[in-house]
This record gives C-alpha cells, structure tokens and sequence, in this order.
C-alpha cells in the first residue's frame, strides 16, 4: 500500500515538473518574444523619424532591403537577399545558364576577390586570374561593396560591355573591357587539343597515366566525366590524376554523384546545423568505376565541392591529395522563397563535414593552425608567379585552334587586323642575325612527357599557325603536377617490392662479330 502511495506521488511530482518545466519554457519564449518585438519597434521608430526629418525624400523599399542586407551581412559572406528585380538573374544563375563575365567571386577580410575565372568565359580570356583582387567596376570602387552588388554590377545582358581594374597576385594591376556573353559552363578538360579540337586525356603514353581537369561542378559535369575515363580505360589507362585546382565548386549532387563512381560504400558528406535535421550521401555499387591508382591535386582556390570530392577519396584512402590546403568553403545555403517566390532569402543552415567527421568551413577567426579545409597528404607550395604561369598556360591550351592557319579572334570576339597577321618583310638595313652555335639536340634523347613547363621550345606554338617554328618562352614548371607523377610512377615500382617477385632470367643476346671492310 505504501509501495503504491510512494508510486503514485512521485508521478504526481513528475507531472507537476512538467507543467512548471512548461510554464518556464512559456515564459522563456514569451520573454524572448517581447525583446523581439521592443527591437522591431524601435527600428520602425527610426524609420519613422529617417521619413520625416531626413534631410531629402527617402525610398522606403530600399531601406528595407538595405536594413535586410545589413543584417545578412553580418552573419557570413554567403547568405543573401534576393530582391524581386533579381530574382529573374537569380534562377538563370542557378540553372547555369547566364549573361556575365564568367567568374566565381568571394570576400575575403572586405575585399571583393576572383576565387576562379570559368574557363573559355570572357573573363578567362581577357586574362582575368585566380587570386586577382576587383578594385573597381566601371570605374567605381568595390570597397564595402556587398557580394550580391557586385553579382548584380557584373552581370547583364549579353552584349553588353564592363570594365574591371584588378590587383594580380603579384602586386601588378591591370584594366580590362570584357563584353558579356550568354555563359554555358563545359568543365571537364584535358592536357591540350588535339587536330580535331578534342581533349587529349593521356598525360604519360608509356606509364598509361591519365589526366582529367574538372574546373567546376555543374550538372553535366557527371556525364561528361564519366565519358573522359571511359575513353581513358579505352586506351589502356592504369592510373589517373583528377585536377581540381581552381575549382570553384558547384552543386552538391554533382559532387556527391562523382566520388561515387569512385567508392562503393560509407559515407560521401553528412551535413549537421542548428535547427536543420542530420543528413548524410552514402556511396552505392552500382556505377562503381574499377580500382586504378589515383592522385588528387587541390590548391587554395579548390572550394566547396572541390573538398568535399577530394576529402572523401582521402578519408576513403581511394585517392592521394597533392598540393596546396583548400580554400576552407564548407558551408551549405538554402533557397527560402518570400512573397509566394517573388523575392528569396539566401540563408547558411547548415555546414559540411566529411566522411571522418571533420569540419572544412574556415570562419573568419580562423588561423593556419585551426583545422579547416582539406589538407594534402602530400603538400607542394607554389608561388604567386608559377601559379600565374600555370594559368596561362591552361589558357592556350584552352583555344580552340582555327584551321588553314587563321589566327584566333581577339579576347572581344573581333577578327585581328590583316596587316598585323601578314609576314613582315625583312628589313635591308638590318644585319643578318648570327646562326646559333648550340649543339642540336641528339636523337638519342628521352622524350620530354606532355607536362606544362616541361614542353619544348616549338610546343607553345598552335598547329597550323605561320613560323611555328619560331622559339618561344617556357611557361612555369607545374611542380604539384610533376609530383603527382612521380607518385603514380613510383607505385608500379614500389608493388614489385611488395610482391617480393624473384627475377626474370633472360638469355644473353648473342653479339655478331663485326664484318671486316673489304
């Protein structure tokens, strides 16, 4: 009987805690709720006071949007408000289709950056690079511009002109008018172009090492790289280095959906924020591409889906990453729409982590030693001036070659000037120029491999164009990729080490005596 009275009052006391718990919770919320309320009216207060004693007229639409703003920017440098008069730019950016330059930008401690021009753009070709700081657009500073005004400012209609002034990584600074242009995104590429204007995708003929670069994330991206290493295993591929240096990232699935032509099981990317539910990829057989050694190389300018592709096939231990530490961009962002879709709301809700649990976002607090972005396994520093170099040299093997020897358009799409194309005649007056005295190269030298900056001195000039002959410059040695090589090379000989096989005994040639001369 006590038993049942001591049963009885402690479920009474329980009860009793809940209520109180909820009348606390009431409370609580209620209290907040009041806070809220005391700030809104105090910021309709001042615009009260903004409308009838500013010194002119003021838009009332605009304020809202620039007290919206505010208030966005000072969560993160990716969550937005979309107006209705951009909305209509808003959804043909989303679906990769859109009028502008063609680059990816970003902020970085207030100053609007190229995190990536997207290659064959306007942009790339004008020779807008990596790294480069915009100072101004046409003509007006970018200080304290917000990243969806310069959006807004960069693109337009196709046709259109607008004139940059940047700050290269070197320090240089350079002008350009870049005429917009309907932009289609193509980003699986090769080591160069071929007679045809196709992508070469074998780096190394004789190890039968493949070379694919991806310099975005897009929809047909998938597809299209599925249909390079199809055309690789076609030729014998053995191993393959998937570039994602300046590769600014893009859709989600599209990454999700390539690491797992690589892995067939465990987690690809799990996402975790404060009110949003866990979510998490988890890679399937089916598609599954068959095992072949693999290199990723990343740089600082590698974001967002870059990392988490080549994260999960390093936490996978599918792929070696070489390079750089990544740009540290693992934040994933809502499209929440407003007034029954006529404006939306850009919000950060949640943030990346890869298959081991860690966490790639790079908060503004952040130093090098915090843990953010994706580390290489293998690390191989550049310089400002060999990465500059490196771009280049993607941009020349990035024109498509025009037959019967016509030179290429100029970066605004106008034909060249016919004198500057004709072969100019030599000068009497002139002395004729020494021949060299350098030795000519032997035959019995080794081939030099299609590495950019180990090419030779005819290699820069396109096929087809008058005095091809002609020596040209080397563009900068590409060490992170040469290093990805000589890991894929030293795997063939470090498996024969493994394997412990004994050696293959060969019959001695037979020599042939030498015929005496008659």
């Amino acid at each position: 009987m006590l038993r049942r009275h001591a049963i009885s009052l402690v479920l009474i006391l329980a009860a009793v805690g809940i209520v109180v718990w909820g009348f606390e919770a009431t409370a609580e919320q209620e209290s907040k709720d009041a806070k809220l309320f005391g700030d809104v009216n105090r910021f309709i207060e001042v615009l009260r006071l903004v409308q009838k004693q500013y010194v002119r007229d003021v838009d009332t639409k605009k304020m809202f949007q620039d007290a919206i703003n505010g208030m966005l920017n000072g969560l993160d440098p990716f969550s937005n408000y979309v107006p209705e008069e951009d909305m209509e730019e808003f959804k043909k950016a989303t679906i990769g289709k859109f009028g502008g330059i063609g680059i990816q930008i970003g902020m970085r401690k207030g100053m609007l950056g190229v995190i990536s021009p997207l290659e064959g753009t306007p942009a790339y070709r004008a020779g807008v690079l990596s790294g480069d700081i915009i100072m101004e657009i046409d003509g007006k500073s970018t200080e304290n511009i917000r990243l969806d005004q310069a959006v807004k400012t960069l693109t337009g209609e196709p046709g259109t002109k607008v004139r940059l002034k940047v700050r290269h990584m070197t320090g240089d600074t350079a002008e350009y008018t870049i005429t917009r242009e309907l932009i289609e995104v193509h980003t699986v590429k090769g080591v160069k172009r071929d007679d045809k204007n196709e992508w070469v995708y074998i780096l190394d003929a004789d190890k039968k090492i493949g070379y694919i670069r991806l310099t975005s994330f897009v929809e047909n991206s998938t597809g299209d790289l599925k249909k390079a290493v199809e055309s690789l295993q076609k030729d014998g591929m053995k191993a393959l280095i998937l570039d994602l240096r300046f590769d600014p990232g893009g859709i989600l699935k599209t990454a999700i959906e390539i690491c797992d032509m690589f892995i067939d099981k465990g987690i690809i990317v799990q996402t975790k924020g404060r009110t949003t539910p866990y979510w998490e990829a988890t890679a399937t057989k089916d598609g599954t591409l068959p095992y072949f050694p693999m290199v990723v190389l990343v740089n600082q300018f590698s974001a967002s889906a870059s990392e988490i592709v080549s994260g999960c096939l390093q936490d996978h231990h599918r792929a070696i990453v070489v390079g750089e530490r990544t740009f540290g961009k693992g934040s994933v962002q809502n499209v929440i729409p407003l007034e029954g879709e006529k404006a939306a709301l850009k919000l950060t809700t949640s943030k990346y982590y890869l298959p081991s649990g860690r966490n790639i976002h790079r908060d503004e607090d952040m130093t090098e030693k915090d843990e953010w972005g994706v580390m290489p396994d293998i690390v191989v520093p550049m310089t400002p001036e060999e990465y500059v170099g490196i771009i280049r040299a993607r941009q020349d093997a990035d024109v498509i070659k025009i037959p019967n020897g016509t030179p290429p358009p100029k970066p605004d799409g106008t034909k060249p000037d016919k004198e500057k194309s004709e072969t100019p005649k030599p000068d009497k007056d002139k002395p004729k120029p020494e021949k060299s005295k350098a030795e000519p190269p032997r035959s019995d030298q080794p081939k030099k491999s299609a590495v950019p900056g180990d090419l030779d001195d005819d290699a820069g000039a396109p096929e087809g164009t008058p005095g091809s002959g002609a020596k040209v410059a080397k563009p900068a040695e590409d060490r992170q990729l040469l290093r990805a090589l000589d890991v894929l090379r030293g795997m063939e000989v470090i498996e024969k080490y493994l394997k412990h096989e004994e050696p293959k005994k060969e019959e001695p040639k037979k020599v042939e005596p030498a015929k005496k001369a008659a």
